[in-house]
């Protein structure tokens, strides 16, 4: 299995962009000590507090949380706070093993339907949308062939579809 950086914010750190990004501007995470680890006053208090996560901590929600928000260049859906609900309802583990299969399938959605542009919409799409309905688009999707132009146009309607974006 792989290890897939988290933020402790609640932020689904391999759904981001910015670590699915080559290169100098990639950020590997905050779980994994990535650009915004060191401003970041909830991965101190996590830290700190020798929690894996927020959503474990018995003062959730607190004040450091709350003044957090989604990122400006991203449109998360409000995934920190689903996360944190999660972890603090269900448990870390349980959120890690769904967490790890979106990002599993992210990684195919963008190896097989990017046609070059469509990063941004593949991170957004699979941190907004639940576990199930990302299963169903891929599974749709697994028939798909052509060019990566084609492809990603495809990709694209089946999202729409199951989506009614």
């Amino acid at each position: 299995m792989t290890d897939y950086a988290y933020g402790y914010c609640g932020m689904p750190c391999a759904l981001c962009s910015r670590y699915r990004t080559e290169g100098k501007s990639r950020c590997p995470g905050c779980s994994h000590d990535g650009y915004y680890t060191e401003p970041c006053k909830v991965h101190h208090c996590c830290r700190e507090k020798r929690l894996a996560h927020c959503g474990l901590c018995g003062e959730f929600p607190c004040a450091r949380l709350g003044k957090m928000s989604d990122f400006g260049d991203l449109n998360t859906g409000h995934a920190k706070e689903r996360t944190c609900k999660s972890i603090a309802a269900h448990g870390f583990d349980r959120w890690y093993a769904e967490y790890a299969e979106r990002a599993d399938l992210l990684t195919i959605a963008l190896a097989r339907y990017n046609n070059g542009r469509m990063k941004r919409f593949l991170c957004e799409l699979f941190l907004q949308q639940d576990v199930e309905t990302l299963r169903e688009i891929m599974r749709q999707a697994e028939a798909l062939s052509g060019s990566p132009k084609e492809t990603g146009k495809a990709f694209t309607e089946i999202v729409r579809a199951c989506c009614g974006a």
